[in-house]
């Protein structure tokens, strides 16, 4: 996996400048390394090792917003009231399961299991 690449996608994702790369960095770094002890392929194609660098970036962009990324959901203050467009978190999280669904040749994404108890 590019890490380059990796990094590249996520700027775009969580929409913030390349100067605040390096703070990130570390963070993209065990995104990239979650994803790869998740691949199922012992040798992927490139286009696959594009989907990786893909579901890395999703997968960085999620724990960025768990971190709160300082994005403000909403305010009010008397009669004014402030409010995101869209939470980074849910978006984040709809990327990364819609990605993962979309990749089970690739990928184990630990689904949960539901059970029960006799």
């Amino acid at each position: 996996m590019n890490i380059a690449n990796v990094c590249d996608r996520f700027l775009v994702l969580a929409d913030i400048d390349a100067d605040e790369l390096s703070r990130w960095r570390g963070l993209i770094e065990d995104a990239c390394l979650y994803v790869t002890s998740r691949c199922t392929k012992q040798n992927p194609s490139s286009a696959d090792e594009r989907r990786l660098e893909m579901l890395g970036a999703a997968y960085a962009f999620k724990l960025y917003a768990m971190c709160g990324s300082g994005q403000i959901s909403e305010f009010t203050a008397g009669d004014v009231k402030l409010a995101s467009s869209a939470d980074k978190q849910v978006q984040a999280e709809k990327l990364w399961r819609e990605l993962t669904d979309a990749s089970p040749d690739l990928i184990d994404a630990g689904g949960f299991l539901f059970g029960r108890v006799i």
